[in-house]
């Protein structure tokens, strides 16, 4: 089940950012830097509250929350990338 949660996550994080940014360069840099250096302080700690909460147990919503952090923060950097990289030089 954990799996299944774990995938939509990442699933639904890049298909928001794509819809979000589109072709415009400066969008996916954007999202890369919120998604590298925002988003993985609030998933940690929302993770081992809600984790923490259900199974009584803080040790794995800690592991839990760092890996849901880790992947938030590689799934940014692959923004970033997508942005650096970028064509569009062309910014609306």
């Amino acid at each position: 089940m954990d799996m299944l949660i774990f995938i939509s996550y990442i699933i639904l994080l890049c298909y928001g950012v794509s819809k979000f940014a589109g072709n415009k360069r400066h969008r996916w840099i954007n999202a890369g830097y919120v998604t590298t250096f925002l988003l993985p302080v609030i998933v940690l700690f929302l993770t081992i509250r809600i984790v923490g909460a259900l199974t009584g147990d803080g040790i794995a919503g800690g592991v839990a929350g760092f890996g849901y952090a880790i992947v938030t923060c590689v799934i940014g950097f692959i923004f970033l990338f997508i942005g650096y990289t970028s064509k569009n030089v062309r910014s609306d």
